[in-house]
């Protein structure tokens, strides 16, 4: 499925329950809780996306199902040493600014998430991973309404790959190493 239509269906069934976090969001806790944790569960997760509702009938089944899959595919993404992650966001079709405000949604989720799993002390983290971290928390207080230009198009295309990379260098240095086949 091509991430603009998980994110729209991720998106669709969130709505249908009731709950305040969007599909980036979600996304970029369940992200940073698997970043941040060797063990996080599905059921973990869950519960903090769906804090404060009470989802019940066809929608509560549909919503679960949904969030089931993307935890598998996340942390599938992860795991895996050819790098196929990507942060959920909307497709390029749409609008810039709703683009880039769900970019800022997916990292305050991803700071979130890694903070619920307490990672530790940063002092101990290599310097690009606690740079990357703050950029992170600077992208997250954006509520840009950028132009629909070229040039801001690019600029969101490379945010969207330095989140990326960030998130495989922290998932590398908190406690979850790439398997590199030279190492094996």
């Amino acid at each position: 499925m091509a991430s603009g239509e998980r994110y729209e269906g991720v998106a669709e069934v969130l709505d249908a329950v009731g709950t305040a976090v969007g599909a980036a969001e979600a996304h970029g806790m369940l992200t940073g809780m698997l970043t941040g944790q060797e063990e996080t569960s599905q059921a973990r997760w869950i519960a903090e996306v769906l804090a404060d509702t009470q989802p019940r009938g066809e929608e509560a089944r549909a919503c679960l199902e949904t969030l089931a899959l993307l935890y598998d595919e996340t942390a599938s993404e992860l795991a895996d040493d050819a790098m196929g992650f990507s942060p959920l966001v909307p497709s390029e079709d749409q609008p810039l600014p709703d683009r880039a405000r769900a970019i800022a949604a997916w990292c305050g989720g991803f700071l979130f998430g890694l903070g619920r799993t307490e990672p530790g002390s940063d002092a101990q983290l290599p310097a690009e991973v606690r740079e990357f971290l703050n950029d992170a928390a600077e992208i997250s207080r954006v509520a840009a309404e950028p132009a629909d230009d070229e040039d801001d198009e690019g600029a969101y295309t490379e945010l969207v790959e330095y989140i990326r990379v960030g998130v495989l260098l922290c998932r590398e240095h908190m406690g979850h190493p790439l398997q590199h086949s030279e190492h094996s």
